[in-house]
């Protein structure tokens, strides 16, 4: 990841979490209809420390991390937004950012699962980050078997290496949760941290963010459809 995108990223997460109580939650919610199309929705939550975001938000940096202004992260998701929707694929691209609460969302529809992958692919190119080395997905509508292929990658963990034990402590409380919602109903599913609802077509999925960052947790999941 280059410096630009690192502070703005990254580096703006660190920086804001290390001064509350780990306090934030990321969101990935997919709705993956039997033809392979459907919409992804990526939210950022820290509303439950929003006071003093708000108040952090009102400094220049903090430590080594340069902390964006609101313009500028505004400059940042229009333009991440105008690259999706020049995606093959990707339609429909909206982005939310809520700096009352400190809430943002980017959700798009995508036309088949290699439009999902190319989500990720245009995001890689954006932030200069390899999203697809460790994250794609797969899915075989007549057999009725959605896969999702993670792999750990050392950038997040080297950035979040450089912090001291008690930073990284603080870490703790935050939570990475994926939601896979499907039309038909889930017959099995290979994640055994991951849940299925009770109309079985919902898998939910939720692990420490401290865990992916330390490489002791996996996102892969192997998830068969009742046909």
């Amino acid at each position: 990841m280059n410096k630009k995108y690192r502070t703005l990223l990254f580096g703006a997460i660190i920086s804001i979490t290390s001064l509350l109580t780990g306090c934030f939650e990321f969101v990935e919610k997919i709705d993956l209809q039997n033809n392979g199309s459907g919409a992804i929705t990526a939210t950022l939550n820290m509303s439950k420390s929003k006071t003093k975001v708000a108040s952090l938000m009102k400094l220049s940096s903090f430590g080594s991390f340069k902390i964006p202004s609101e313009t500028t992260v505004k400059a940042e998701m229009e333009e991440l937004a105008t690259t999706l929707k020049n995606t093959k694929g990707i339609s429909n691209v909206k982005y939310t950012l809520d700096f009352k609460n400190y809430i943002a969302t980017l959700s798009c529809n995508f036309a088949h699962i290699e439009a999902l992958n190319e989500f990720s692919k245009a995001l890689s190119k954006k932030t200069k980050v390899s999203i697809t080395s460790y994250n794609s997905y797969s899915f075989n509508p007549s057999a009725g078997v959605f896969k999702r292929n993670y792999t750990y990658t050392s950038d997040m963990g080297k950035e979040f290496g450089k912090l001291s034990n008690d930073d990284q402590q603080l870490f703790n409380d935050a939570i990475y949760t994926n939601i896979t919602r499907f039309e038909k109903s889930i017959k099995t599913q290979q994640h055994n941290q991951a849940k299925v609802s009770e109309d079985k077509k919902t898998s939910l999925l939720r692990v420490k963010a401290i865990d992916l960052l330390r490489n002791k947790a996996n996102l892969t999941n192997n998830i068969s459809l009742i046909n």
